[in-house]
């Protein structure tokens, strides 16, 4: 009977994993070094937060806790070369943030940013960005490369979209 009871709480205790919550420096997330450049200047009006949770999941037992994600993403794309709001005589970008989350099964781990752009009141377009790969070890530093992943995909698409659609010199 101890026999037994030793077996359960064994099994019991394997089961029961700790949650690391991982508050995500968004500096981890910066690739936009690896941005192409805009062929036309644009505005970044606002980057808003349209996702339906706010959540952005985790990888192994580390859940990832990101406290501003438009600021982040605001941040990154400022950077890459989206000028402020107030720049006279360009057109104006507005993105929300649709997505942005990774999950994991046993062996993929799956990252997604989805952001929803217009120009100037254009109809919008969606972007969106699902690079899944294998999930070795489940580790911080993993989920950090993924998602960082799927944020310099989404904003290169993004800039790539924008580039499209420069307007005609007139």
């Amino acid at each position: 009977m101890a026999a037994v009871a030793i077996a359960a709480t064994a099994a019991l205790t394997a089961c029961n994993t700790k949650v690391h919550q991982v508050r995500v420096d968004p500096s981890r997330l910066d690739n936009t070094r690896s941005m192409p450049a805009l062929r036309c200047g644009y505005r970044l009006v606002e980057v808003a937060d349209a996702r339906p949770g706010g959540g952005v999941g985790g990888l192994g037992r580390h859940q990832l806790i990101l406290d501003d994600a438009p600021a982040m993403v605001d941040a990154q794309l400022r950077k890459a070369g989206l000028k402020p709001a107030d720049s006279a005589g360009l057109p104006g970008v507005s993105v929300q943030l649709k997505q942005l989350y990774l999950t994991q099964n046993q062996t993929t781990k799956v990252p997604v940013a989805v952001y929803q752009a217009s120009i100037d009141g254009q109809p919008p377009f969606l972007v969106r960005a699902s690079k899944s790969s294998i999930n070795w070890n489940g580790t911080e530093n993993e989920a950090y490369s993924a998602l960082a992943t799927a944020l310099l995909d989404a904003n290169v698409q993004l800039f790539t979209a924008l580039n499209t659609r420069c307007p005609a010199a007139g």
